[in-house]
């Protein structure tokens, strides 16, 4: 497994023809730092930057990510069947 501490750079909201929002792009950043304690060391001493970009559409979770919070981005190997 891989952890990587990421920042939300942007939400962009998405309007339907009514005006309601239905959608979201969240677009996430790398947090680098190689400071000994980090929990970024081991993803920041390799590849210092990075960005991941997801769209939700999930009506309960409109409005929970939010610019400026920070998360935990876990990598973890499966095979492409895997649920």
């Amino acid at each position: 497994m891989l952890r990587l501490k990421m920042v939300v750079y942007t939400v962009t909201r998405n309007a339907n023809a009514q005006g309601e929002i239905d959608s979201e792009e969240i677009t996430l950043g790398a947090v680098s730092s190689d400071k000994e304690g980090s929990a970024n060391k081991q993803w920041a001493k390799w590849t210092p930057s990075g960005q991941l970009k997801f769209m939700v559409n999930n009506p309960a979770a409109l409005g929970k990510v939010l610019p400026g919070q920070f998360y935990y981005v876990d990598l973890v190997p499966t095979d492409k069947d895997s649920l």
